[in-house]
Parts: structure tokens; C-alpha cells; sequence
């Protein structure tokens, strides 16, 4: 007689040491990357009062993604992904804590920020995937969903807070505490990698014939992901819906400002409800059992946040903007954490930081275009018209995809 597969379990995933610490350290530094965000992006926007230079403050946290998200996986598959985890966050606390001494000596202008969000962007990118890639070194494949549900939980969690304390922290005392809390947070999250075992996240041995060198373990990754009819399809998916989705979330500020007339609390508030509804999605999708369903709520929860997007652009009221930011956190936890554990379930764990920085670099290739374009069609027309376009976006390229993309819509685990 066939096992009866565990139901899914919050407690039975912390109770894994070291997930418990991954899930801890991601805590403690997401909490001030969200502060960080709304105090760097509200900085620019006053200080330059331009649209355009907001849009390039978060078309520079995009770029390593695209110029170095699909190479990066070599290195996170090669090293140790526990060492990786405590130098990255070690390097973005000091550059955090630079910028911070710079904002106190009023010596920031629009190049620096450009540079050290660049940089901070690099660590991002590399702790996203290396994160990703020792989920399932840390639990196993039945608790994989459900630690994807906590990491998912505590990032909405953080962003409520992080957005709704840090636009009430910049409106009342300016942009410098919030940034130097983000700072701290970055040491504090190294220091509780450091609890992990060293044996955690330790490379696997390569295959005879593919070799140490660069080029040979990288294409490698590229023709997994070749091969792999639904991923193939993810990505094609992904391109056109992430440029849309950048063009929306790079004018959060002016949307805020200049739609809404609202200020920053306004702006935090939107993310804080995105965040919110992050949350929500996250505990419900965490009890559900998505291995045979991923594919068709990939489309369904396409098609619903294309029509808030296009809702946010005609709407005029911020207690109507902030409820369809929350619907939209909630349709994002339903797509993304059913995808992610698919993809972790499906690709063996020594291609793991390959294939997953294969995935998020192409997926996310042309989500700085949008939010160039988002700036630039702003400028010409205005935030909700922007905002409308590309929730029409979002919903034709659903439409093609529920027709053409068979793999995807049927994928299975």
C-alpha cells in the first residue's frame, strides 16, 4: 500500500537547526532592507524631484540581475554556500554604513547612490540565490513548500513593518536613522550564519567530464535549463510580465506623490499592503498542496494582477490603492511560492545555484527596461497611465500563454 505523504507543516520545518537559522538571518536583514528602501527612493525623489532619477536609482538595483544573475549560480554551486551567505552580508553592511556617513555629511548626489545601490544590488542578487539553493539542503522535498511559505511569510512580514515604520521614521526624522539600521541588521544577520555548521551548504562533487573550469560548469546549467520544456516557457512568461511589473513598482514613490498626494507614510503604506497581503497568501498557499496546480495558478494569479494594476492607474483614493495593493501581495505569494518549490523539487541540488540564477537572471532580463520605460513614458504622459499600460501587458501575454505555454500550464512535481 502506497504512503500517504505528510500534510504540510510550519513547526516540522522550523524545527530543521539549520533552516531555523537560514530563515532567522533572512529575518533579521530583510527588516532593514524595506526601512532602507523607502529612505533611499524618497531621498532621491526629494532631493532631485525627478521621476526619471528615481527610475534610475531602481533600474541600477535591476542591472546585476541581468548582467550577472545567470553566472552567479557557477560560484554559489562551487563554494560553500555558507561562507557565501556571511561575507555578502558582511560587505553590504559596510557599504550600507558608508552611505549612511555620506547622507550625514550631506556629501550624497544622484551618482554615488547609483553606485552603492549597483553594488548592494551585486550582494542581493547573490544571497537570493544562494538562499534559494540551500532551502532544500536544509529540509526535505515534503517540507519544502511549507519553508518556502515561512521565508515568504517573514519577507512580507518584514515589509510590512519595514515600510510602515520607515515612512513614518523618514517623515519624522529624515532619511539617515533608517539607513543606518539597515546597516546593523546586515552584521546581525552574519553574525547568525556564523551559528550554522560548516557542513551546511558544502559544494557537491562534479561530474566526471564537466570539469572546475567556468565555462564547462555554467553551460552546463544553460543546457538543464534547455532541456527543460516548462522552464523554457517560464522564462518567455516572465520577461514580458517582469518588465511590466518593474515599470508599476518603479513609480511606487511618485504614484504615492503625485497620483495619490500622498507622502511618504502614503508610499510606505502601499508596500506595507502588498506586504500584508504577501502574508495572507503565504499562510494559505503553505497548507496547500500545489504539485499538480502550480502551473494553472501561475496564469490565473497573472490575469488577476494585471487587472489590479490597471485599477491602481484609474484610482484616485489611497483606502481603494491600498486595497488593491494587498490583493496583489496576495496573488504574488499564490504564483511565486508554488513555483519556487517546483523548481526546487525538480533540479538536483548540485545544479541548484545554476539553474536558479539561469531562471531569476533571464526572467528578470528586461525588468530594468521597465522601469526605464516606466520613467520614460511617465515623463511623456503620466504615473496612471504607465500604470494602465502595463496591466494590459500583464493580461494579453497571460491570454497567450494559457493558449501557447501547454508545459507550464500542466507541470507537475
Amino acid at each position: 500500500m502506497p504512503s500517504v505523504p505528510r500534510p504540510p507543516s510550519f513547526r516540522r520545518a522550523l524545527a530543521h537547526r539549520p533552516f531555523f537559522l537560514l530563515w532567522t538571518s533572512q529575518l533579521v536583514s530583510q527588516s532593514g532592507d524595506f526601512i532602507f528602501d523607502v529612505a533611499l527612493l524618497w531621498l532621491v525623489l526629494q532631493t532631485t524631484g525627478s521621476v526619471f532619477a528615481v527610475s534610475l536609482v531602481v533600474v541600477a538595483t535591476l542591472i546585476p540581475v541581468v548582467l550577472l544573475g545567470p553566472v552567479l549560480g557557477v560560484y554559489v554551486d562551487r563554494w560553500p554556500r555558507r561562507t557565501i551567505l556571511l561575507l555578502t552580508n558582511l560587505g553590504e553592511g559596510v557599504l550600507v554604513a558608508a552611505l549612511s556617513g555620506l547622507v550625514l555629511t550631506h556629501q550624497t548626489g544622484l551618482t554615488v547612490i547609483i553606485v552603492i545601490v549597483f553594488a548592494l544590488g551585486v550582494g542581493g542578487q547573490f544571497v537570493r540565490i544562494t538562499s534559494n539553493a540551500m532551502v532544500p539542503q536544509t529540509v526535505g522535498t515534503t517540507d519544502l513548500g511549507t519553508a518556502n511559505s515561512l521565508l515568504s511569510f517573514s519577507n512580507s512580514t518584514t515589509q510590512v513593518v519595514g515600510l510602515s515604520v520607515g515612512g513614518v521614521v523618514v517623515a519624522l526624522f529624515g532619511v539617515d536613522l533608517p539607513i543606518t539600521y539597515d546597516a546593523i541588521t546586515f552584521f546581525v544577520a552574519a553574525l547568525i550564519v556564523m551559528l550554522m555548521s560548516p557542513t551546511i551548504g558544502r559544494p557537491e562533487p562534479t561530474p566526471a567530464g564537466t570539469g572546475p573550469r567556468f565555462a564547462s560548469q555554467f553551460s552546463e546549467g544553460v543546457r538543464y535549463v534547455a532541456r527543460q520544456r516548462f522552464l523554457v516557457e517560464l522564462i518567455a512568461l516572465g520577461l514580458v510580465v517582469n518588465f511590466a511589473g518593474n515599470a508599476v513598482f518603479a513609480l511606487w514613490a511618485p504614484y504615492a506623490d503625485l497620483v495619490l498626494h500622498g507622502g511618504a507614510a502614503t508610499y510606505g503604506l502601499l508596500g506595507a499592503m502588498i506586504a500584508v497581503g504577501a502574508i495572507v497568501g503565504a499562510i494559505v498557499i503553505g497548507k496547500v498542496d500545489t504539485r499538480r496546480t502550480a502551473g494553472k495558478l501561475l496564469f490565473a494569479g497573472n490575469a488577476g494582477v494585471g487587472a489590479l494594476m490597471i485599477g491602481l492607474g484609474v484610482t484616485r483614493s489611497i483606502p481603494l490603492a491600498l486595497a488593491e495593493s494587498f490583493l496583489i501581495g496576495v496573488l504574488l505569494s499564490v504564483i511565486n511560492i508554488p513555483l519556487l518549490t517546483l523548481v526546487q523539487a525538480k533540479v538536483p541540488s548540485r545544479l541548484m545555484g545554476r539553474v536558479m540564477s539561469v531562471l531569476m537572471g533571464f526572467i528578470l532580463a528586461a525588468a530594468p527596461f521597465g522601469a526605464y520605460f516606466a520613467g520614460s513614458l511617465a515623463s511623456a504622459t503620466s504615473v496612471g497611465f504607465v500604470y494602465v499600460a502595463a496591466g494590459g501587458i500583464v493580461i494579453a501575454t497571460d491570454a497567450v500563454g494559457v493558449v501557447a505555454m501547454r508545459e507550464v500550464r500542466n507541470v507537475t512535481y
